[in-house]
């Protein structure tokens, strides 16, 4: 019995890993190819379907009329037959018509079968050793990674495969979107994220050829796609070699407690081993004789949270710290749960944080886990646990004037952090990629007058983004990939005009790249309150 259910798990072992192997070469086969005309417009209609089944903000910042129009004259383009990339090009204008950053088209790429993969290694992102800044509209590397971390801060980037950068990013700018009406977001993060927008539309390469200059130097740099695997070698004996030393049991207990604090302190700082970065951070800063707080956050994702939080506002406290600077620069955003933690220690006041979030249809808020592609196990696992979402569906989702809303744990009357709780003063850098939960976040301190923002407009509204939960759709024919957020989140704070960004109180730009000059105002500021 037991051989013949070993055989049985060999036989379907290796019927899926044909079919990957098929699905794989009938997918590379499917976006390599030229589209027809009716093919695209189908694809266009299905997409414009689907927003209107769960986009709950679609008509916010243009008229369905105007939207319309724009998807009717995308169809009269379509003539002749496009691969997938030249769809794309064609798409993404309208999506980023509707002005919601969070809904947007991504172009799809060849996957790799298992035999590439081992003939070549697994295919990596190419610009992974390298983030880029920008100043004065030309682009820099800010800072290397791994092999290129030697690389100096502001060398210029000049040609990605002969093509002025200039002119790629002046060919991104409509195929991607802030929020609404804002002006700053794409030219900025077109060119501190020119990787993606590069990737969006090309066709993957296992090289690149970089244009590079550093002060009248100008020279070329070539990025690798494949991660070269290892190569086993036999462990050759080495006569001189000193022996490990053999710890005794009080030995082995420190090392061993302090790789778990080691670990614990990754985790809770969200430690990335690659970059050597964290994507919480926080320092006091000597000002003078005034220490000031600084808390870094690069983004509101990746790991636990909360033991970092509660370990920083102890700090400040044992410090007995009157100044505190939270960074939300080129923060793109996260988790909703983390800056309802973070506000928690800021306020000394009972607080609705968040409003419950509006959808097109009670079931809205399951579609991403029900439809967005998965494996087998994956889809089986879904419909098990589907009688489970209904039950979730019948306490959280409630009609609010005849629409559904979601209604998140902080749409409930929140109590602020009693233990540790901050009074002294906050300011808050933010720049053009402040975005989505950073947007949030600056909201609520702005509006309740808990907060002063130096430095640019956020690029995330102020009055709301539609995110929460994305719906990922796959677009039959060209396979495209839309996304849609399917909740609309606001803090009960409004603004007018709709469409614009949490203004700074202190507008600093930019001028060099030699020092922090927002952060120098903000500290030169301190200096001088008594």
């Amino acid at each position: 019995m037991i051989k013949i259910i070993v055989k049985v798990i060999i036989l379907v072992g290796s019927l899926i890993i044909l079919a990957s192997c098929s699905s794989v070469e009938k997918y590379n086969a499917q976006i390599s190819k030229k589209h027809s005309p009716t093919e695209l417009k189908e694809d266009v209609d299905y997409a414009y379907e689907k927003l209107q089944k769960l986009h709950p903000n679609l008509y916010q910042y243009i008229s369905k009329e105007k939207l319309e129009n724009n998807f009717e004259n995308l169809k009269k383009s379509l003539i002749k037959p496009l691969s997938s990339i030249e769809f794309f090009k064609k798409i993404s204008p309208v999506i980023a018509s509707i002005g919601q950053g969070h809904t947007a088209i991504y172009s799809p790429h060849k996957k790799q079968t298992k035999e590439e993969i081992k003939k070549k290694g697994k295919r990596g992102n190419m610009f992974n050793t390298l983030r880029f800044t920008t100043l004065n509209n030309k682009i820099y590397v800010d800072k290397g990674f791994g092999k290129d971390s030697l690389m100096l801060r502001g060398t210029e980037l000049l040609k990605i495969e002969g093509g002025n950068v200039e002119d790629l990013v002046a060919s991104y700018q409509n195929i991607g979107t802030g929020d609404g009406f804002i002006k700053n977001f794409i030219p900025e993060y077109t060119r501190k994220k020119i990787q993606i927008f590069y990737g969006l539309t090309n066709t993957l390469k296992d090289s690149l050829q970089l244009t590079l200059k550093n002060k009248d130097s100008v020279y070329t740099k070539y990025l690798y796609a494949f991660v070269k695997k290892k190569k086993k070698t036999e462990k050759k004996k080495d006569s001189l070699k000193v022996a490990k030393k053999v710890l005794t049991k009080i030995e082995k207990k420190i090392a061993k407690k302090k790789k778990k604090e080691r670990s614990e302190w990754n985790y809770n700082h969200g430690y990335d081993k690659f970059t050597k970065e964290s994507v919480r951070n926080f320092e006091f800063l000597d000002n003078d004789s005034k220490k000031v707080a600084y808390m870094k956050i690069r983004g509101f994702h990746k790991y636990q949270y909360e033991d970092f939080y509660d370990d920083v506002f102890k700090q400040i406290d044992s410090a007995k710290v009157d100044n505190l600077v939270i960074d939300l620069r080129d923060n793109t955003g996260g988790r909703l749960a983390e800056i309802a933690y973070i506000y928690s220690y800021l306020t000394d006041k009972e607080h609705q944080f968040i409003l419950p979030g509006k959808m097109t249809r009670a079931n809205s808020w399951m579609y991403p886990t029900m439809h967005n592609k998965a494996t087998v196990l994956q889809k089986s696992i879904r419909y098990m646990l589907f009688p489970v979402m209904k039950v979730v569906q019948a306490f959280k989702v409630k009609k609010i004037e005849g629409k559904p809303h979601f209604h998140f744990k902080s749409s409930k009357v929140q109590k602020p952090k009693e233990e540790h709780n901050y009074k002294g003063k906050v300011y808050v850098l933010i720049n053009a990629i402040s975005f989505s939960a950073s947007a949030v976040l600056s909201n609520k301190l702005q509006a309740t007058k808990r907060a002063f923002f130096v430095g640019d407009e956020t690029g995330g509204a102020y009055n709301s983004t539609v995110a929460g939960r994305f719906a990922l759709i796959i677009l039959p024919n060209s396979k495209e990939i839309l996304r849609v957020g399917v909740m609309v989140l606001e803090t009960p704070h409004k603004t007018t005009p709709d469409g614009y960004g949490v203004k700074p109180d202190k507008y600093i730009p930019i001028t060099t790249l030699d020092k922090d000059e927002q952060l120098d105002w903000i500290l030169e500021d301190i200096s001088k309150s008594k």
